[in-house]
C-alpha cells in the first residue's frame, strides 16, 4: 500500500469539521437513545440538524438531509460494518457490479451487515444477491476504518469496512440484475471502470488482488 493512497491523518482544517460533525452526530443519537425530557430532546435534534450542516460545508457532495425519525430510533451509536467481497477469475480480473443508486458506477458487490448475522454470512449473501453468484468467503484481507480512506461523499457516522476474498462455487453470469445492480463485468485491476467511491476506490481493489495472489494477514487500520 503505497503512502499516499490513504487520506492524510494530519489535523487539515476540513478534516477537523468532519470529525466534530460526525462527533456530534454519534453524541445526538446516543442522547436521544436515554433522555426523556422533552426540551433536551429537542436539543439533541437541534445539534444532530446543526451536525448535518456543518459536515455539508466540507463535503464534495450534498449530505443526506437531517432525520429526526433516524436519529430518534438510531440508539448508542458504535461504528457501522459494511463488507465487501472480491471475486477473481484465473486471470486475475476482479468482479465488479454496477450499482444503481450511484448512476451505474461499478462497485465491489457487498453492504451493510445486517442483526443476526456473521460477516461471513453477510458477504456472501451480498455477494449472491447484487452479482448473481453463490460464494465462498475464503479469507479476510482487510478491516479498514472508511473515514481513514478517500470516500466521496463523507458520512455523518462512522464505518469499518470488512474485506474478503471470495471464491465462486457457481459459474458467473455478467448477464446477472438485481434492483440494486444493473449489471457485473470482468476488469483488469490495473483498468477499472468508473467506481463508485462511496463504497470502493481503487486502492481497495488493489489490496483484495493483493491477498488473492499471496494469502497473508488481514490489513488493518
Amino acid at each position: 500500500m503505497s503512502p499516499g493512497s490513504r487520506v492524510s491523518t494530519s489535523p487539515q482544517p476540513a478534516e477537523e469539521i468532519r470529525r466534530v460533525a460526525m462527533e456530534l452526530t454519534a453524541l445526538t443519537e446516543s442522547g436521544l437513545a436515554y433522555c426523556t425530557d422533552r426540551f433536551d430532546i429537542e436539543r439533541f435534534h437541534r445539534i444532530g440538524s446543526l451536525a448535518r450542516d456543518l459536515m455539508a460545508t466540507v463535503s464534495a457532495e450534498e449530505p443526506p438531509a437531517y432525520d429526526r425519525r433516524v436519529a430518534s430510533v438510531a440508539g448508542y451509536t458504535t461504528p457501522k460494518l459494511d463488507v465487501r467481497g472480491g471475486v477473481f477469475d484465473a486471470s486475475g480480473r476482479v468482479l465488479l457490479v454496477r450499482e444503481v443508486s450511484d448512476r451505474h458506477r461499478w462497485t465491489l458487490p457487498g453492504g451493510w451487515c445486517d442483526i443476526l448475522e456473521s460477516p461471513r454470512e453477510a458477504i456472501e449473501r451480498e455477494v449472491e444477491e447484487e452479482a448473481g453468484v453463490a460464494v465462498r468467503a475464503i479469507h479476510l484481507a482487510g478491516v479498514l476504518d472508511r473515514h481513514r480512506w478517500p470516500h466521496v461523499p463523507t458520512y455523518d457516522r462512522h464505518v469499518y469496512k470488512l474485506f474478503f476474498v471470495c471464491e465462486p462455487v457457481e459459474e458467473v453470469d455478467t448477464d446477472f440484475t438485481s434492483v440494486e445492480t444493473s449489471g457485473a463485468g470482468w476488469f483488469e485491476v490495473d483498468d477499472l471502470p468508473e467506481l463508485s467511491v462511496a463504497r470502493v476506490v481503487p486502492e481497495q481493489i488493489k489490496l483484495l488482488h493483493e491477498h488473492w495472489t499471496a494469502p497473508g494477514p488481514a490489513h488493518v487500520d
